[in-house]
């Protein structure tokens, strides 16, 4: 039976408190141990269809789950050395499947007290999660496999990007203080300097030499790094000769629009040393999900916001890229049953684009980018285990790799459009890296797709896929946060009158999506309610748009303190057998409500109209005390009483 997440987790701390203290061996108690933990996820292993000791590959592993897993288990003195055991398992994994039926998506590898969770066909180099027993409950998303459900891999790397961010923004904050540069040339100095401590630190730039130019500077108070750094900048955004011999020898030719302008920037012997220590966080290891966001929080506008509050978790980002973005894709990796259809996804793949209108920093746009890598590697060796098994030669490696400028973006903030690109720029490197590809990444790609823009007063580009997350204005404020003259614009361009800002953006999305493209948006929960319902969903659902998943409401992160729903959609579906979930459970529809199953909306009664209605909501300039309310009213020969009435709320 389905169990919430509560209720799992409460599951797996009694689970790991009874098997804590096992030392035995695992012959003896390896089934009982995985029956009692498929259990917590309230799945009946039997009728699942999932087998003890199925033969593979010279062997036995210790549990198949058809299209689903396999778990191999070791003894748990074996904990510490689990990686001696990897060859084994993806041995396994590759002698399990067929043509017709893949091998199961996921492979957990473990030893009692310890646990990896793999996912070879898309990545084969590292483990997904890794954690001990004793943290299972903290897990507990890793295995949802184990429940029927997608699992969430989210690496804790959250304390790293802070360290880092913090480190940047005080550097910003005493230049800015002393007014060292143009706030422009500030923040292309940080910008800059960003992606030249994760240059190295991936080994993009030689010999750590945006550290050593630091080390230099700091060592010599008669240099300044208006020239040595911006001298550095300047070899990155030209491909002119080097220094044969020198600090700068062997830099390599960046730009890409970063370094178009190489910011020239006098530090102080604080500030320098000050970025020196950022130098030394683990650049490697910071996550740009939510490294951009940070970062536009601290620079991004003219207040200070409190750091680290203000960036969206991936389990939310995930929430609109799995159903709208990775699960199509996976149900069609499955669907393959001949090498000529996988070629066919590959070409699709390679023609995949994905918009985000609203894109910020890009963390919706990097998650999707990261994602849609791992599905080009788990197509790659698909088409090499077809062709083995089909006795084929295997086929020579193209240097054909999905493209970063199928990412496109929209953006209104200068500043966090080119923050925007760092972080995609960021995420390309990581994949290769995480993939074992052989593919450049310098220079840098050209991203004037990601563009400065008002979304909806711009055409925007042919996507497969629409993501992210709109600006948050209710209709009540619209006026005050973008004028007279905008609002009026916004009537006279959707017809609808004046409503929440978001609900423009779903209209323009269901507008903008070609048939059998996909969209998913994040928006206030008024979409679902009352006279947003109409003009948002429910014009959706009316033109050709089925729900395929939602979050009917749920409490957002960050300072705009609302609650959201995270709908996504297919328009003019094709498919009858489409998989729909409303709040991670499978139903057979989801209505404009969000709600399962067909709603009937109610009628408008008649007598109602041009009576009730809701008026104007008087700010704090239209309230008056009621001491002084009732002096006014008293005065004689004036009629205050025709103005100043009791306000009921």
């Amino acid at each position: 039976m389905a169990r919430s997440g509560e209720e799992i987790r409460r599951r797996l701390r009694e689970f790991a408190a009874a098997w804590g203290g096992y030392a035995g061996t695992e012959r003896s108690e390896a089934q009982t141990f995985l029956n009692d933990l498929v259990e917590c996820y309230g799945t009946d292993r039997r009728a699942e269809g999932a087998r003890f000791e199925e033969r593979a590959g010279g062997g036995f592993m210790d549990l198949f789950w058809p299209g689903v897993c396999i778990v191999e288990m070791k003894r748990p003195s074996e904990a510490r050395r689990l990686h001696e055991h990897r060859e084994q398992m993806l041995g396994y994994w590759q002698s399990s499947g067929t043509p017709a039926s893949p091998a199961p998506r996921y492979v957990v590898l473990c030893a009692f007290h310890r646990f990896e969770v793999w996912e070879p066909g898309a990545i084969y180099t590292e483990p997904r999660a890794t954690f001990d027993l004793v943290e299972l409950p903290d897990h507990l998303d890793a295995l949802l496999f184990l429940a029927g459900r997608r699992p969430v891999f989210v690496h804790d790397q959250t304390e790293v990007t802070r360290e880092a961010v913090a480190l940047v923004t005080d550097v910003y904050r005493m230049l800015r203080e002393r007014r060292a540069a143009d706030l422009d040339v500030l923040r292309d100095f940080v910008l800059q300097s960003v992606w030249a401590m994760f240059a190295e630190d991936l080994a993009m730039l030689p010999s750590h030499l945006f550290t050593r130019v630091l080390d230099g500077l700091i060592a010599d108070s008669a240099r300044s790094s208006r020239d040595d750094l911006g001298q550095l900048f300047a070899y990155l955004n030209e491909p002119r000769d080097r220094p044969s011999e020198g600090i700068y020898a062997g830099t390599p030719y960046a730009n890409g629009s970063l370094f178009a302008r190489p910011a020239r920037v006098h530090l102080e012997r604080e500030e320098l040393e000050l970025l020196r220590q950022a130098c030394e966080s683990s650049w490697r290891k910071v996550e740009p999900a939510i490294f951009g966001a940070l970062l536009q929080g601290a620079l991004g506008r003219e207040r200070q916001w409190a750091l680290g509050a203000h960036y969206t978790a991936e389990a939310d980002i995930l929430k609109i890229v799995l159903p709208t973005i990775v699960e199509p894709w996976r149900e069609r990796i499955a669907a393959c049953r001949t090498v000529a259809d996988v070629q066919e996804a590959q070409d699709a793949l390679m023609r995949y684009v994905v918009l985000d209108p609203a894109c910020g920093s890009g963390n919706f746009l990097y998650v999707a980018y990261r994602e849609l890598r791992r599905i080009e590697a788990e197509l790659r060796r698909r088409a090499r285990d077809m062709r083995r098994s089909a006795g084929l030669r295997e086929q020579e490696t193209l240097a054909v790799y999905f493209p970063l400028t199928n990412i496109k973006g929209i953006e209104l903030d200068p500043f966090a459009v080119q923050l925007a690109r760092v972080t995609m720029w960021m995420g390309h490197k990581l994949a290769v890296d995480e993939l074992d590809l052989e593919e450049r990444v310098l220079p840098l790609v050209d991203l004037s797709g990601i563009r400065r823009g008002d979304a909806l007063k711009l055409e925007w580009p042919r996507a497969d896929a629409i993501i992210g997350n709109p600006p948050y204005h209710g209709d009540r404020f619209l006026r005050r946060e973008l004028g007279d003259e905008y609002v009026e614009w916004l009537k006279s361009e959707f017809g609808i009158g004046v409503k929440d800002y978001c609900v423009y953006w779903f209209r323009k999305a269901h507008d903008h999506l070609e048939p059998d493209k996909r969209a998913g948006l994040v928006g206030t929960n008024s979409i679902s309610q009352n006279r947003a319902r109409g003009v948002s969903l429910q014009y959706i659902v009316d033109n050709g748009g089925v729900i395929t998943s939602a979050v009917s409401t749920q409490d957002w992160p960050g300072d705009a303190a609302v609650d959201v729903s995270i709908v996504n959609w297919s328009k003019a579906a094709t498919d009858e057998t489409i998989r729909v979930v409303l709040d991670g459970v499978v139903v057979d529809s989801i209505s404009a409500s969000l709600r399962s199953g067909d709603v009937i909306e109610p009628d408008r009664l008649r007598p109602n109209q041009g009576i009730a209605f809701q008026g104007m909501l008087p700010g704090a300039n239209y309230i008056v005390a009621l001491p002084v309310a009732e002096r006014l009213r008293n005065e004689p020969d004036v009629p205050y009483s025709d103005v100043i009435r009791p306000y009921l709320g």
